[in-house]
Formats: structure tokens, sequence, C-alpha cells
């Protein structure tokens, strides 16, 4: 049996993973800031069991990566989901001169600094699986080919998050790591104005993901498997 670690797991993307990879039979490591708040998370314990580990985790928090290091370093873990993201209101609107400084910290501490805490933290449960997988959810909004003026914190962060991917890449050939497009989907971040539902995007990623091979590693990809530009 496989497991997957997923942060952001309480709603959105992150939490339509929680729900296809149980469904699948997979084990998952379900991590989110709030549990207790996570309502919807936590009434899949019942229905689940042990296949449903829910952890708290602030990706922004060192304590919180040092107890479940401490915890899961033992761990078998296959795949590592680093999903949980932040994004300003308006971010597309911004221009240089509107853009504050705190929230471009604060997009660059949870987008980016946050997934290479997570690496950090659950690369030696990876080392454990004979077929260990990194998806960091990416957006074309990191791509400085679709540099627009706007957006700077997010895009920022997220173009960033790029870089960790290609880097870390060429680092550990024993994983594979890519960055994944999810689409404009039906979440709080992508708002109403999206094309896709959750449970549409979280199920062509699945295939995606079991799909993947050694050659794919560092990769930037979109739904249907295509390359994004850098």
């Amino acid at each position: 049996m496989e497991t997957v670690l997923i942060t952001g797991a309480n709603r959105g993307i992150g939490f339509g993973f929680v729900k296809a990879y149980l469904e699948r039979g997979y084990q998952v490591i379900a991590c989110c800031r709030l549990p207790d708040r996570a309502v919807e998370l936590q009434s899949l314990s019942a229905e689940y069991g042990d296949l449903l580990l829910i952890e708290q985790l602030d990706v922004a928090s060192s304590i919180d990566f040092d107890r479940l290091h401490a915890k899961y370093k033992h761990f078998k873990i296959d795949i590592l989901i680093n999903n949980a993201g932040v994004i300003a209101q308006y971010f597309d609107k911004l221009t240089l001169a509107q853009t504050n400084a705190d929230d471009v910290l604060k997009a660059l501490e949870i987008n980016a600094i946050g997934a290479m805490r997570s690496v950090q933290c659950f690369e030696h449960s990876l080392s454990f699986s004979s077929n260990p997988r990194i998806i960091n959810m990416a957006s074309l909004a990191g791509s400085i080919s679709s540099a627009n003026g706007f957006g700077y914190a997010y895009r920022m962060s997220k173009c960033a998050l790029n870089m960790l991917t290609a880097c870390y890449a060429k680092e550990n050939t024993e994983v594979i790591s890519i960055a994944l497009r999810p689409g404009w989907v039906k979440t709080a971040m992508g708002g109403v104005g999206a094309n896709l539902e959750v449970s549409e995007s979280v199920a062509k990623m699945v295939t995606i993901i079991n799909k993947l091979q050694a050659s794919d590693s560092g990769r930037f990809i979109d739904l249907e498997l295509q390359d994004s530009r850098w």
C-alpha cells in the first residue's frame, strides 16, 4: 500500500486529493493548519479509519515540521504533494507601486519556502519508497514567459517554487520531482469563474502522478502532460 502526504488538505484541491486517494485505497496523511476546524476532513475519519491520518501543520512553522519529522522519519511516504498555498486578493490587479513587501514575504513563506521545508522534512521518509514522487502545485503565474506586469507577490512565489522543483530534480535523481499545474479550478483561490471542478482536476492529476517516469523529473507540466514555459 502506498502512502500520500498532502499539505493544505482541508479544502479545495488538497481535500480533493485526500478523497481521491482514499477512494483508491491509499493511506493518506492529511496536513492542515487547523485540523479541529476541518469538518469535512474529520468526517472522513469514521469512513476510512487508519487509512486517514490527520496532522496539524502550518507550513510557515519550523516547529511543526520538526515535530512531524520526528514522528514520520522512519515512516515510508511514496508521494508528497505540496499543495498548501496563499494568494492575495486582487493579486492580478496590483502594480509594483501597489505591492506590499509583507504580502510578498508571506507568499514566499507559504508558497515556496513552505514547500522547501516540506521536502526537507519528509525527504528521509521518501527514501523508503521504491517510487518516490514530489508534486509541487504550480501555476502559470510562476512562468517568467507569462509575466504581465501585475500580481508580483503570487507570481514571484510561484516562480521560486518552480526553481525549487528544477533544482531538487537535479540534486536528487532518486526522487521524481515535478511542478504540476492543476488548471483553473473552482476553489477559494480559483474563484467561481474557473472552468474546472476540483474532482475533474484532481482525477487528471492522480492519473498523471501514477504515470510519472524518472525522465519526467524536473518538468513543469499541465493536465495534458504538456510542458509549460518556464
